[in-house]
């Protein structure tokens, strides 16, 4: 499965709330799918990836706020050292990404500027 670096974050503290109810259907799938295979293989990719293909701001393969995400992701490879194209298991990213970002003060220094920033930060992450 291709993941942005930033959506193996959001994964992680989805609660049901999304862009419209296309995309919220959407990423529910794609909760469950990792929920029932923790080994999925993810690549980390850049620009559009499995998530955002219900997303409201993903116009015809192109994402309408790539300067603002990129930051996000950029920031999250920077952290966990992390490179795109990289490949592992949905639990190693998720399992760095909770213990270098979540666990730290990182999370608010790379997600303050998300729109979901607030429901995020009153999450507990459901992955292990």
């Amino acid at each position: 499965m291709n993941l942005r670096p930033h959506h193996i974050l959001c994964i992680q503290k989805f609660t049901g709330h999304g862009y419209n109810a296309d995309f919220t259907t959407h990423m529910k799938s794609i909760v469950s799918e990792l929920a029932d295979d923790p080994k999925t293989k993810i690549n980390v990719v850049h620009g559009c990836d499995a998530l955002c293909e219900m997303c409201p701001n993903n116009i015809c393969g192109v994402c309408t706020s790539l300067e603002k995400v990129d930051l996000i992701d950029n920031s999250v490879l920077n952290v966990c050292n992390i490179d795109y194209g990289e490949t592992a298991p949905w639990t190693y990213f998720a399992n760095k990404m909770r213990k270098q970002i979540f666990e730290t003060v990182e999370f608010n220094n790379i997600c303050t500027c998300c729109q979901w920033f607030e429901l995020c930060r009153s999450t507990e992450v459901y992955y292990e």
